[in-house]
């Protein structure tokens, strides 16, 4: 009896044995040697690091540059002729006076009248003034001052006066220049030589820095 015990003992032994190492299918997962399968795939081992990140991209220094001295349409115009994505271009509104009042002497027959004309008002020690050459209703015209009020114009107008110029007048005229400015802006470095191209042919076109800043 006790050596068929013995015997079926070994028996169940061996079974199990061979049931463990799947003789008999396969083992299910969670068990020691799957377990010890999975654990050594050094293929899949992946180190991340503590604390760290991807470096953010660097950041390009951005400027804003004004540029003054523009009438309105003049202003749009360039906006619509802007090439450069990277530069962005806004136009914005001054408030400035809507019109101006010159002081001068009527259009004189012709360039010699004109010259004799400005000499005889420097020897008035009048040395503030300028001849319009270009072709129109002023030509020829002495040029005394500019102003943006009608009462400073007048004020002028009887200074001269005083100094025996009679022929003086005042005429108003829609102010053409200061009512736009155009902001521009974009990284540092295409600022600079993109703005000068655009600006090329705008004598009066002042550029300085933003209001506001960057």
């Amino acid at each position: 009896m006790a050596r068929t015990f013995f015997f079926l003992l070994i028996l169940v032994n061996l079974l199990f044995f061979a049931w463990s190492q799947g003789y008999f299918g396969a083992v299910a997962d969670g068990r020691e040697p799957q377990r010890l399968g999975n654990q050594l795939a050094p293929e899949k081992l992946r180190v991340v690091g503590i604390g760290t990140s991807s470096p953010a991209p660097a950041q390009t220094e951005q400027n804003c540059r004004s540029v003054s001295g523009l009438a309105l349409g003049e202003a749009q115009r360039l906006v619509a002729q802007a090439r450069q994505p990277e530069l962005r271009l806004s136009v914005k509104l001054n408030e400035t006076p809507k019109n101006i009042y010159r002081v001068l002497i009527s259009p004189l027959a012709n360039r010699a009248a004109a010259d004799k004309k400005m000499a005889e008002l420097k020897k008035r020690d009048i040395a503030d003034f300028s001849l319009i050459t270009e072709e129109g209703p002023d030509q020829f015209a002495i040029l005394l001052g500019v102003f943006n009020t009608e009462l400073a114009a007048n004020e002028y107008l009887r200074e001269l006066a005083k100094r025996n110029v009679r022929t003086a007048k005042v005429q108003v005229r829609e102010n053409p220049f200061d009512k736009a400015r155009l902001e521009v802006r974009g990284p540092a470095d295409l600022l600079a030589k993109q703005l000068a191209e655009l600006l090329t042919g705008q004598g009066a076109a002042k550029i300085g820095d933003c209001p506001n800043g960057r």
